[in-house]
């Protein structure tokens, strides 16, 4: 009997034995694999941390040699940072300034006007022209930086633009000057070609009279010419004046459309302007709008084809009048749509179909109306026509 006992024990011992052996090897396996997998994330930990450091090393040397100057406010308007460019602009000390609001850059002459600005709110603000001191002209950015947590830092980004505006401002004195000095010589040009049409030195024969008539009307090109580049240099230095008084706006455009009759009747355009009764007088620079409806007009009639049409119609709502052209002609292009109202542009159909033009009228057109406190747009599809608009604020003496 205690034979059998002791096999049963001898038994019982055998199994647990591997029973234990068995869990062991398995522990053995799992923590080798755990081992494994931990070396892994290890090395996995050790190549993000070498990344995060190059890529932190890269933006540090990106801020550090950025050609504008940024300073970096953080969620409460404190100076956070300020790169190289931005001390050197605006000559800073950051020791004196890391960590303070940002009302402490007041303590630097050059930094006061852009002060100035951001106290009346750090709102986002994209390249507003800051004089800091005469010749040293700035753009300002002010750029919100939403990081979460509701808090929003700002980046403050400044750009030198001392060098463009003073070439900026050759250019213009350069065009103003050259338009002046050749304003007298095609007056006398145009002078003597009259005397010579209207016979003050003898009868011409037709073929010479021909021929003076389109070196006349080729001066008189030249001279619209040179009076816009006069404009946009007016325009540029900021003395583009207005004399204004009350004006029929009715009578503005039957004038127009008389001056263009020559025009009119060699395409055998019909144009179609019935004058509104009762319309009200506003006060206007007639002259100045008179060269905006002679430029919707005139390329009404350019790009319209021959007996084409065109209407113009006239509108009032009590507070503002608004003018309408309207043509059947060739359209502008919709990827060339956004470049109308810039200088010196032209639609590629346009100058395909008309070589002659400055691109300069629609550009002083806007300029005209804005300065009127007005608006002026535009629709358009190419091979189908286009509608020019401007609208004027009903103003009384």
């Amino acid at each position: 009997m205690w034979i059998n006992n002791i096999l049963i024990t001898i038994i019982l011992v055998s199994v647990i034995t591997d029973f234990f052996l068995i869990i062991y090897a398995y522990r053995r396996r799992h923590l080798k694999k755990e081992k494994v997998h931990l070396t892994k994330l290890l090395e996995k930990s050790e190549e993000s941390r070498i990344k995060i450091e190059s890529e932190k090393s890269t933006i540090t040397l990106v801020f550090d040699h950025f050609t504008d100057g940024i300073i970096i406010l953080d969620d409460k308007d404190k100076i956070f940072l300020i790169n190289p460019e931005a001390v050197k602009l605006l000559e800073l000390d950051t020791e004196k300034l890391l960590g303070k609001p940002f009302q402490f850059l007041s303590d630097f002459e050059k930094a006061k006007p852009i002060v100035s600005i951001l106290e009346s709110g750090l709102k986002n603000i994209s390249r507003k022209e800051v004089i800091l001191e005469k010749e040293f002209i700035i753009e300002l950015s002010v750029v919100p930086l939403d990081l979460g947590r509701n808090a929003t830092n700002h980046l403050l980004i400044i750009h030198d633009v001392s060098k463009e505006k003073i070439i900026e401002k050759m250019k213009t004195e350069f065009v103003s000057l050259t338009a002046h000095q050749l304003r007298t010589p095609l007056s006398m040009v145009k002078w003597s070609i009259s005397m010579l049409i209207k016979g003050d030195f003898g009868k011409l024969a037709q073929k010479q009279n021909e021929v003076v008539k389109n070196i006349f009307q080729s001066n008189e090109k030249l001279i619209s010419l040179v009076s816009d580049l006069l404009d946009v240099a007016h325009i540029e230095e900021g003395k583009y004046l207005y004399k204004t008084d009350t004006a029929d706006i009715r009578e503005i455009i039957a004038l127009v459309i008389n001056n263009c009759e020559d025009e009119i009747k060699t395409k055998k355009i019909k144009i179609s302007f019935e004058k509104p009764d009762n319309f009200p007088q506003i006060i206007l620079d007639a002259e100045k709008i008179k060269l905006v409806i002679q430029n919707f007009i005139e390329n009404a009639i350019k790009y319209s084809p021959e007996k084409g049409k065109i209407i113009i119609s006239l509108k009032n709502d009590e507070k503002h009048i608004e003018l309408k052209v309207q043509d059947f002609g060739i359209g502008i292009p919709k990827s060339q749509q956004n470049k109308v109202f810039m200088e010196f542009f032209r639609g590629s159909n346009a100058v395909k179909q008309n070589t002659t033009g400055s691109g300069l009228g629609l550009f002083l057109s806007k300029n005209i109306i804005e300065a009127h406190g007005g608006k002026i747009w535009f629709e358009s599809e190419e091979n189908v026509g286009t509608n020019f608009y401007f609208s004027l604020p009903i103003k009384k003496i």
